[in-house]
């Protein structure tokens, strides 16, 4: 006796290719308009236009919600590996100098001041968003090492520190009413940084 062919499954409904994109504007706009503490998984669901379920299987926590969304804003750094530690620095340098630059960096910044009052979601923040770039650094001067371009005794981590914090405090409003702009800088910022890095850089740059 033949068997009865197994009866197919019906197709369910089509996955939204544009969902993923809407929602985390969508979060990025909640929070401009309410920071963490206003931030509603309603509201985010009316701005992207989707169902609540769609947010809740994509982001299953809030806290992983306003995550994602504050990850778009901060952006990913990635090792350039050109071969030099100047040209390397130089290319991370001119990315988060514009990332900082970028009026959407505001909304993350006005963020950072709710998050004594969300430990846990600040400890993904400093994961995804501070810890995650300072390893790239990190990462770079490591391989600036290994090619035999340090001088000795140089720690890395504090170096990685200075390089982001520098960037960063030429990015602040303060600094632009003063006229300065990290972009401004760069190339005496990177002469100074690489003269306390490089062997031999004193003798390189007389």
């Amino acid at each position: 006796m033949a068997s009865t062919p197994p009866v197919a499954a019906k197709p369910g409904r089509p996955r939204d290719p544009g969902a993923d994109e809407r929602i985390l504007q969508a979060v990025v706009d909640e929070l401009a308009d309410t920071g963490i503490a206003g931030f509603r998984i309603n509201s985010v669901a009316a701005r992207a236009k989707v169902a609540k379920r769609t947010l809740y299987s994509r982001w299953p926590e809030r806290d992983d919600l306003i995550l994602a969304g504050l990850s778009t804003l901060s952006g990913q750094l990635h090792p350039p590996r050109t071969g030099s530690l100047e040209e390397d620095l130089r290319i991370l340098y001119d990315t988060i100098a514009e990332t900082l630059d970028s009026p959407r960096w505001l909304i993350a910044a006005r963020c950072s001041f709710e998050f004594p009052n969300f430990p846990e979601l600040y400890a993904m923040f400093q994961r995804d968003c501070i810890d995650q770039p300072l390893g790239v650094i990190e990462d770079v001067l490591h391989d600036a090492w290994r090619r035999g371009e340090l001088r000795p005794g140089i720690d890395r981590a504090v170096a990685a520190e200075t390089f982001a914090a520098s960037i960063a405090g030429f990015s602040t409003h303060i600094a632009r009413l003063r006229g300065v702009s990290a972009q401004g800088v760069r190339d005496q910022f990177l002469d100074l940084f690489l003269c306390g890095l490089l062997r031999g850089a004193d003798a390189q740059r007389d």
